[in-house]
């Protein structure tokens, strides 16, 4: 597998920014509060941190790593993607569980100009709950870890 941004690694970088924001936004956050959060083993999470780190998404310190200028921006369009076609799939009758599992995996596939298309079909407002929280409780009961240690 090449480093493009698969749903897994889009679940390491919400996760930074989440464990992030709780800080206050400040620089960084630790490997294993990362492994922790989503319930997989310190190796595996060093791994995926890696991947991001190759493509310019995070960057790493002493202290821990953090978003880079454009893994926010790429954050920014996870979430907002997230949102748009979770929001088209409960108007489609899925449940709340469903169409954010769904959204999780085409929030990476799908290009900006078709979620966008979709967002005008949609109209406003939007129902999905709008909270990367959601996003990140889903990649949660993929892993099967139900509730994050560090949720607060």
């Amino acid at each position: 597998m090449g480093d493009e941004l698969t749903p897994e690694l889009a679940d390491y970088l919400v996760v930074v920014t989440h464990l992030t924001a709780k800080r206050g936004g400040t620089c960084c956050v630790k490997l294993f509060e990362v492994s922790e959060f989503l319930g997989v083993a310190k190796p595996t999470a060093s791994i995926m941190l890696g991947k991001l780190l190759r493509m310019g998404l995070i960057t790493k310190s002493r202290e821990g790593v953090g978003l880079s200028r454009r893994g926010l921006d790429v954050v920014n369009a996870i979430i907002r993607k997230h949102e748009i076609l979770e929001t088209a799939l409960l108007r489609y009758g899925l449940n709340h569980e469903r169409a954010c599992e769904i959204a999780r995996k085409l929030e990476v596939v799908l290009e900006e100009e078709d979620v966008s298309t979709i967002e005008e079909s949609l109209g406003k407002p939007r129902e999905a709950c709008g909270s990367p929280l959601c996003r990140l409780e889903s990649a949660l009961r993929v892993r099967g870890v139900s509730t994050p240690p560090s949720r607060g």
